[in-house]
């Protein structure tokens, strides 16, 4: 077995940390509030899809009204959903099935599946409030 130099080992030291240590960009901390109807969303998920497909999307839960999450810095569409209890349905087709709830989407497409919302992700710390309406 061959022994390796002290030269060597360094060589490829100082190559690991100038390769291997790259960080990546600052994500920004985006806190807010989602308003529904000028009332704060009971319940939902936000969405916050990067538009230059370099990062994935991050999604954060709301809870009367309020979210946080930590996202990638850039331009990002926005989704928001909302679930809707429309009614119970039975699990199986089966007479004795449990019945789960049924559940629907509450808000328009216009701001989740087919969204115009967007937000310009800085790093560090933000906040932002969304308003969306049903009417």
């Amino acid at each position: 077995m061959r022994a390796v130099s002290r030269p060597v080992v360094a060589g490829l030291f100082a190559g690991l940390l100038v390769f291997g240590c790259s960080q990546p960009p600052l994500a920004g901390v985006v806190a807010g509030e989602v308003f529904l109807d000028n009332a704060p969303l009971a319940k939902g998920r936000i969405r916050f899809i990067p538009t230059d497909e370099k990062s994935r999307p991050v999604d954060a839960e709301i809870v009367n009204g309020k979210f946080e999450s930590r996202v990638p810095p850039g331009e990002c569409r926005v989704e928001v959903t909302a679930p809707k209890v429309i009614g119970k349905k039975k699990m199986y087709n089966t007479p004795d099935s449990p019945e789960v709830e049924e559940i629907a989407e509450l808000l328009p497409e216009r701001f989740n599946v087919k969204s115009t919302l967007s937000m310009t992700v800085q790093p560090g710390r933000q906040e932002k409030r969304f308003e969306v309406q049903i009417k």
